[in-house]
């Protein structure tokens, strides 16, 4: 991750994802994987790109009230009706933008994907308005994710000792995947996941879990509810802001880029991410008990054995999903043996089997 001259969450998430792709035999995906993984490591690294003038308005609303008591007050003084209409047009245009970008499983592939469009537009002054996005931001982003992309390739030949290497083609190759977004849903969700586990691996720190039932609204917050998360190193609670991509699945887990303290602290640039995803990636941050009741499992190819444990992640003691993990020492290999004697007659006979197809082959 040194070779990177960018910060340890980011350097980490573009490893993940070329990591994960090294095995794949489509090319084109892959490129495309590595595209929206660059574009999603630039959009991490600046604030939302969506314009947030009217992120107070559901202040205004009840506006009306507040005016009424500051006139009759003289503090405070009323915005004109041309301001009030302007501010209306603004949060329809974003709440429209926003919606037209929209990922359901991640905040920051949104922007990613309003990146993918800002680039493909022949006026991205126009675009910007049309759509209610900070242009200078835009700007740098785009500007970021291609010096990012250069700096994959340029450490090509340094990283191929350490397995991380670009083995799909080049840095044109992944620009034209890039440009050219596939219409294929299996793809798609295909590379979201992809991405989601890249984006887990680099802030798997900032995870929170769902807190079931939803909490009341705060003095002076006319919002009736908010979907509640406990978040792995934090002691209050955390919520997942309204115009979340992510506000309508309100997903078990997942994680974010920063908390932003308003009336409440709220989780910005969250992911959606699985379970199992927290045992893999955050295996420091895990504790696992065995299954003593389910037989381990033997797999031939690789040679390894495998038992089942059950992860609990965090502070909280969160417990995830039973899943089979390798047994990489000798002596607990020795041990499992001897519990299950039956499986060196599976060993041998599955040895037996993987040698004879060699042979055959």
């Amino acid at each position: 991750m040194a070779c990177y001259p960018m910060s340890p969450r980011h350097s980490r998430m573009l490893l993940t994802a070329i990591q994960i792709t090294r095995k794949m035999k489509d090319h084109d995906t892959a490129n495309l994987v590595l595209g929206y993984a660059v574009a999603t490591a630039a959009a991490l690294s600046f604030s939302n790109a969506f314009l947030k003038h009217f992120e107070g308005s559901h202040t205004d609303s009840n506006g009306s009230e507040q005016d009424g008591r500051s006139s009759s007050l003289g503090s405070n003084k009323i915005l004109d009706k041309q301001e009030k209409i302007k501010i209306k047009k603004l949060r329809e245009t974003t709440k429209l933008s926003r919606a037209r970008f929209s990922n359901s499983t991640s905040d920051t592939l949104t922007v990613a994907y309003a990146l993918h469009f800002f680039e493909l537009s022949t006026s991205p002054v126009e675009f910007c308005h049309e759509n209610a996005l900070h242009l200078k931001t835009m700007e740098e982003m785009s500007k970021l994710r291609r010096q990012l992309l250069q700096l994959v390739f340029n450490h090509h030949v340094h990283e191929l000792e350490q397995g991380f290497s670009w083995t799909h083609g080049t840095v044109e190759d992944v620009e034209q995947a890039w440009r050219v977004l596939s219409s294929k849903r299996s793809t798609l969700l295909n590379v979201e996941d992809i991405l989601g586990q890249a984006i887990c691996a680099g802030w798997v720190d900032r995870v929170a879990k769902r807190i079931r039932g939803n909490s009341g609204p705060l003095e002076g917050d006319r919002k009736a509810s908010a979907v509640r998360y406990q978040a792995c190193m934090v002691k209050e609670t955390v919520f997942l802001h309204r115009r979340s991509s992510l506000s309508n699945s309100a997903p078990e887990f997942l994680v974010y880029s920063e908390l932003l303290h308003t009336k409440r602290p709220y989780m910005h640039g969250a992911t959606s991410i699985k379970p199992e995803w927290l045992a893999k990636y955050g295996v420091s941050l895990c504790s696992f008990s065995t299954v003593e009741d389910r037989k381990p499992e033997y797999d031939p190819q690789t040679d390894q054995l495998y038992r089942w444990v059950i992860p609990t992640f965090g502070p909280h003691l969160w417990r995830l999903p039973a899943q089979s993990m390798p047994i990489s020492s000798d002596e607990d290999r020795l041990k499992v043996c001897a519990k299950f004697p039956e499986l060196i007659h599976s060993l041998k006979q599955r040895k037996r089997g993987v040698k004879d197809q060699k042979l055959k082959g």
